[in-house]
This record gives structure tokens, sequence and C-alpha cells, in this order.
């Protein structure tokens, strides 16, 4: 418990060090938990790939892959790959992520809604469940959606529209007829 300590503490102050584009030895990383985060977005911003979701996984102790939380600190196992390795990937990725425009949404969600995406899709707007036809962040079966998303978006996936109309119909969804449309509620 004392080297847990020692180590994350250590991993802390060495922060200050990787936010200037300095490497280090250290083969592990913490990284903290922002809103939109997935263990596949996660996986992504270290290592370019959703190779990295078992080992945060399994590093962390997570339960189920599909709850993680805003604030919640994970060990980021990355081999020892330096910032400077990997900023070609984050570059990459957050310049695909600009061009998408569907990464920032102007919605504000209840936190409520936003645990539903992680279990639903974690948070991936383009999911489809090929078994249900269920589709985007929210896992909208074509009808519900069809009720309460923007007309020009009505006959079309919930994963063909852009975040903030998902995030907007969930919003419009759970404030009419409440958390019960999700079985994960």
């Amino acid at each position: 418990m004392k080297f847990k300590k020692l180590l994350l503490g250590t991993a802390l102050t060495a922060g200050t060090v990787f936010a200037v584009g300095t490497t280090s030895a250290n083969a592990d990383e913490i990284h903290t938990i922002q809103t939109d985060d997935t263990l596949a977005k996660i996986s992504k911003q270290y290592v370019g790939d959703k190779s990295l979701i078992d080992s945060i996984v399994e590093a962390n102790d997570i339960k189920d892959k599909n709850m993680i939380y805003v604030g919640e600190e994970l060990t980021i196992p990355t081999d020892g790959n330096s910032e400077q390795e990997q900023a070609p990937v984050q570059q990459a990725q957050s310049a695909a992520e600009e061009a998408d425009n569907s990464g920032d949404s102007s919605v504000q969600i209840n936190a409520h809604l936003q645990q539903i995406a992680q279990r639903e899709s974690g948070g991936d707007i383009h999911a489809t469940n090929p078994t249900s036809g269920a589709s985007g962040k929210f896992q909208f079966l074509q009808t519900t959606w069809d009720s309460v998303a923007p007309a020009e978006y009505q006959g079309s996936p919930a994963a063909n529209a852009p975040e903030h109309v998902q995030d907007a119909a969930a919003q419009k969804l759970y404030d009419t007829a409440g958390p019960s449309q999700w079985v994960t509620a």
C-alpha cells in the first residue's frame, strides 16, 4: 500500500514534467478520467488504437469496463513510451476529432445520462448494435429516435447524427419519460 502511494505521488509529481513534453523512464502513467472519456478513447490517446483497453482494465482492477467515472485516476501501462513518441498520435487524433465535430457536444446532459451513455456505448456516438439495430451514444431504437430527434435526423439511425443532436434527444427523452427508457439505467 505504501508503495502504491509512493508510486502515485511520484507519478503525480512527474506529471508536471510530462506536461512540458519531456520523456520519462516510468513505464506507467496516471490518467484522470474526464467527462467524455471512454477506455477506447484513453487507449487511443496513449497508443493510437484500442489495444490498451484490456491492459488498463487489468492494471486498475476494473470490474466492468463500461463503467468508469469522472475524476477517477487510472494507471495507464505505456511500456515507457514517451510523450514525444505519442505526440503525433495525439495530434492526429485531435485533428480527426475536430474535423468530425462529433466529439464536442454543446448540449449539457445530466450526470445520470452521462452514466447511461457510458454503459450503453462507452460514449461512442457511432456505436450500432447489429442485433437490435439500436444506435448512437445512447443506443436509441429507431422508433424511439424518430420520436425525439429533430425532423432532419428522423428516419436515419441515431449513429449518423452529431453528438450534440444525440445528447439533446436523450435529454428530451429523459425529461419526458425518465430513465426507464434505458435498460442500464
